[in-house]
């Protein structure tokens, strides 16, 4: 069950990058494994723009090879500290 009103630690965010960026996973199959909802998974692949659907739900295209500290520039800085 998806957890209403929580927000994605830093790990889970890494995890849907790695999910959205290396598999073939729906968007629907990825937040089911997540337990999170559909909208945090497409929220997360707009954010970090790694997959390009291009107007189609079912079909995309993964932008240039993406490494995990590349793809959460954010979430390292704040650690840094």
């Amino acid at each position: 069950m998806a957890r209403q009103g929580w927000s994605l630690s830093e790990t889970e965010i890494r995890r849907i990058v790695y999910l959205l960026s290396e598999t073939d996973l729906a968007a629907a199959a990825i937040a089911e494994r997540m337990g999170c909802s559909k909208s945090a998974i497409i929220s997360v692949n707009r954010r970090f723009q790694i997959r390009d659907y291009g107007c189609h739900r079912s079909t995309w295209n993964v932008r240039t090879a993406i490494h995990q500290e590349d793809a959460c520039p954010n979430l390292t800085e704040a650690h840094a500290t």
